[in-house]
């Protein structure tokens, strides 16, 4: 996937603290990315553990800058919490730069929860979204294929599931440039009428959606 879209390079803010192995492995991955996609990288995090790993590599041809964070989230802590008690974690920052038109994009290997709520409380929702979504492609197997949502969401209404579907044909459409994804409702039946109630209440607002709906399908589909 290439972000070469005729203009300056997407300016991607990347929270270097967030996920496993930070930040050796996050800074791994970004500095291949801006290889590989020509994006212009902005790394969030503890300055000094950032440059230090900065010094393995020789990135004198790319696009980097550093954006000091002093604090970073840990697996397990209570996102509102992180939102009251580390206003400085390197997400937030992150998230701010896009807020403030300081960075275009957010990538973030951390805590999911934490990113979902700095996502709400920082850069908003779209209008008519009541939860955001994480989404992603089925690599290897299901090479055009997108699933919505990823884990973020627990407990969902019918409703959160057609905006998540209104997401991801969008992004289908953004991104793996199908002109008209199919939208599929996973179930465990592919009949109309299966699935637990979630299911079966999403199902007709599907069907009376402007969406290309094909029904149900089971997880090997």
């Amino acid at each position: 996937m290439t972000f070469d879209m005729g203009r300056k390079p997407v300016r991607v803010a990347v929270d270097a603290m967030g996920g496993d192995y930070a930040p050796q492995e996050i800074i791994k991955g970004a500095i291949g990315a801006a290889r590989e996609d020509g994006i212009e990288l902005i790394l969030v995090g503890i300055e000094d553990a950032i440059q230090r790993e900065l010094e393995k590599y020789d990135v004198s041809a790319f696009p980097i800058r550093v954006v000091n964070a002093s604090e970073a989230i840990q697996e397990g802590e209570s996102p509102v919490a992180v939102l009251r008690h580390k206003s400085d974690a390197s997400v937030l920052v992150a998230m701010r730069l896009v807020k403030e038109g300081k960075a275009d994009a957010v990538v973030s290997m951390g805590s999911t929860g934490a990113i979902m709520i700095g996502a709400i409380e920082i850069l908003g929702k779209l209008e008519d979204i009541r939860r955001p979504s994480a989404g992603g492609f089925l690599c290897g197997f299901a090479p055009n294929t997108l699933l919505f949502d990823m884990g973020p969401n627990a407990d969902c209404k019918p409703r959160d599931l057609l905006n998540f579907a209104a997401i991801g044909s969008a992004v289908a459409q953004k991104l793996l440039h199908i002109d008209n994804p199919t939208v599929a409702l996973l179930s465990n039946g592919s009949e109309e009428g299966k699935g637990n109630l979630l299911v079966k209440k999403t199902y007709p607002l599907l069907k009376e959606s402007h969406l290309n709906f094909i029904g149900n399908i089971e997880g090997h589909e």
